[in-house]
């Protein structure tokens, strides 16, 4: 869907049909998308750079099906930052690869309802239950939006903060729940080696 920047008039796309919130690459407007219209909340603070490879327009291969990044945002906490990519699947599929340290995480979110225990209540190297499975609490940390780019499912505007914890499962699978004010998100995944998404549209710079 191509729709024109409120602020600019430049074309802004989207290529998920869950995006709700954009960002206008020429202008850096934040937009939220109600259906053929786009609100502007005003202007996103550029972007800090780093040394991922990856980039918006990067495209991979997860178990045998394409995608292509089409938006991130970039998580921080006391005690630095990480990137958080939206994929668009070409089976119509939308997922996330964190990308921290070296490592990347591929999740999905759960999208039926979901029994969740209270936040309060978890500590880290407990076990909890979701969907049948066993995982052990590995961490809990405040995390806020340091900024956003491209399009997204969820409002990526900056100084946005939830409680991020994470979870431990068998066979280098995780979990992921996002609790925040307004809304509670449940990811599932597993950690996948850089090599094995044989990714195209890489990132160019020097030392990489």
């Amino acid at each position: 869907m191509k729709l024109s920047c409120p602020a600019c008039g430049a074309e802004v796309l989207f290529k998920s049909r869950s995006s709700v919130f954009g960002v206008c690459s020429f202008c850096s407007s934040t937009l939220v998308r109600h259906d053929l219209n786009l609100e502007n909340l005003g202007k996103m603070t550029e972007m800090p750079q780093d040394m991922s490879p990856l980039q918006i327009g990067t495209q991979g291969t997860y178990e045998n099906a394409r995608f292509e990044i089409v938006g991130r945002q970039r998580i921080g906490w006391e005690g630095g930052s990480w990137n958080e990519w939206f994929l668009h699947f070409d089976d119509g599929r939308d997922g996330w690869l964190a990308d921290a340290q070296g490592f990347y995480m591929m999740s999905f979110q759960v999208m039926e309802p979901i029994q969740l225990p209270d936040l309060g209540r978890l500590r880290v190297a407990e076990s909890v239950s979701l969907q049948g499975r066993s995982y052990q609490v590995d961490d809990i940390r405040p995390v806020r939006c340091v900024g956003s780019q491209g399009e997204l499912p969820v409002r990526g505007h900056e100084g946005r903060q939830s409680t991020s914890v994470d979870l431990v499962g068998p066979d280098g699978r995780f979990g992921n729940i996002d609790y925040a004010e307004n809304e509670n998100r449940v990811f599932f995944g597993k950690y996948v080696d850089f090599d094995d998404f044989q990714f195209m549209n890489l990132r160019e710079f020097d030392g990489w």
